[in-house]
């Protein structure tokens, strides 16, 4: 898949400081007695100006995102947020050129159509909407043995069935699936992590040049792991870990609110995840028999254009699973009168969907005779 070769103006400049401020500092120094006093203090105003760049790229960078009012870092100037919607839609039409879509006319594809319709007319706020340029659109990966979601800043989302699979067509489970990729669109975590991944690799870079620490250590080696429960800028793969499992966690909570506002249970959100819990604990049990299972294994989801580190085993991108039912549990009691103002107006799950009972059975025969006929 095609990564977005953008280079953010904002930290560029300002990463470019540290290098000419030592410089005009040691300009200064020995050019004291040779210069005249106006140069002087020309260049003294030249390193007052380059040092005040930093807290006014910092003020321009500072952000609170939407929903939560979490403060946050967003590097990307407009136009380079555009650039990365672009470059999201190729790795879109990529996705969609080396995979196996699900016919529209699927059950299940107009199941998933349906709830992300739901989803986004009656969970997401007009404000929210404001936020991007056009309705969340969700593409149905024919791929029964991964589990795999990932939400693109183009308002595009891609799903594998093995989820349908998984949570057995449970619309309100497929739901929490859903709203948790259109909340990673809306809170914009594709820029805001594309930004904070460029800030942190041009400092792993500086590492390397200035060689943190003076001799090398398993760190420097890039082996950054939480080993202390600590992180910081000057671990870049750490910090990208820490940042990118609070992303995750932005999106379970906002997700789940969505979810409440359209009439979904948001106690599904948790069911979704303590099956997930169930899994790997399954898997681990049977990590040493032969692989005869027909639950999906392997489960990825993003919050945007994918990055390398996403793909490696050596990160742990997400929350603890343990963890996600904890604070979603948390925070029912928070979208529970969500929800229940939602049922009130006659929003509820039972008001949306016939027997569900036979539409798993009609997915289930529509699932086996795509598979016989190769429908593509």
């Amino acid at each position: 898949m095609t990564s977005p070769t953008l280079v953010p103006i904002l930290p560029t400049i300002l990463f470019a400081i540290p290098f000419s401020i030592p410089y005009l500092l040691l300009l200064r120094i020995i050019s004291q007695r040779t210069l005249t006093a106006q140069t002087l203090s020309r260049l003294t105003r030249s390193l007052v100006a380059i040092i005040s760049v930093v807290p006014i790229g910092l003020a321009l960078a500072s952000d609170t995102a939407p929903n939560t009012f979490r403060w946050r870092m967003m590097v990307l100037w407009p136009w380079e947020e555009k650039d990365l919607i672009a470059s999201a839609k190729t790795c879109v039409r990529e996705v969609v050129e080396n995979s196996t879509l699900v016919i529209p006319d699927d059950p299940r594809s107009m199941m998933i159509d349906r709830i992300c319709q739901r989803l986004w007319n009656e969970g997401v706020t007009m404000e929210n909407k404001r936020l991007i340029e056009r309705e969340p659109k969700v593409l149905l990966i024919h791929d029964d043995d991964v589990l795999d979601g990932v939400s693109y800043p183009s308002s595009d989302i891609t799903i594998t069935t093995g989820w349908l699979r998984l949570v057995d067509f449970d619309e309100e489970m497929i739901a929490a699936i859903i709203a948790h990729e259109i909340a990673h669109i809306l809170q914009s975590h594709a820029a805001e992590f594309y930004g904070m991944s460029y800030i942190a690799k041009v400092i792993n870079q500086y590492k390397q040049i200035v060689r943190i620490g003076g001799s090398h250590s398993n760190n420097d080696n890039g082996d950054d792991s939480l080993d202390d429960g600590q992180t910081n800028l000057l671990r870049p793969r750490a910090f990208l870990q820490k940042h990118s499992q609070i992303l995750e966690r932005e999106a379970d909570i906002v997700g789940q609110e969505i979810m409440a506002r359209a009439g979904y249970d948001p106690g599904a959100a948790i069911e979704l995840w303590q099956l997930m819990v169930d899994l790997e604990k399954f898997q681990q049990e049977q990590l040493s028999l032969p692989s005869q299972s027909s639950i999906p294994v392997g489960s990825s989801h993003g919050h945007g254009v994918r990055h390398s580190s996403e793909e490696d085993n050596d990160i742990i991108m997400h929350p603890p699973r343990r963890e996600r039912v904890k604070y979603l549990t948390e925070n029912l009691l928070t979208v529970q009168k969500l929800y229940e103002e939602a049922a009130a107006k006659g929003k509820s799950a039972d008001n949306f969907e016939g027997d569900l009972n036979l539409q798993r059975i009609e997915m289930t025969l529509w699932g086996i005779f795509y598979d016989i006929n190769g429908f593509s």
